[in-house]
């Protein structure tokens, strides 16, 4: 997946990278090295699997439910 379009999902789900740096457990500088090239494989998995992981967060939280 190419770096803009990892930008691009973030956004269109409304999480911020520190977030999804959280939720993945790395820096949010390590992160943002990531992104400076296209994403594949395992690494691309994980942080898709972090961006639903933080917005299904939001949406609960947003739906008054305890996560």
């Amino acid at each position: 997946m190419k770096k803009e379009e990892v930008k691009l999902l973030m956004k269109q789900n409304g999480v911020k990278q520190w977030e999804v740096a959280e939720k993945m457990e790395i820096s949010e500088f390590t992160l943002s090295r990531w992104l400076r090239k296209d994403l594949r494989g395992k690494q691309l998995e994980r942080l898709q699997e972090a961006v639903m992981a933080v917005k299904q967060g939001k949406e609960a939280v947003s739906r008054g439910e305890a996560e």
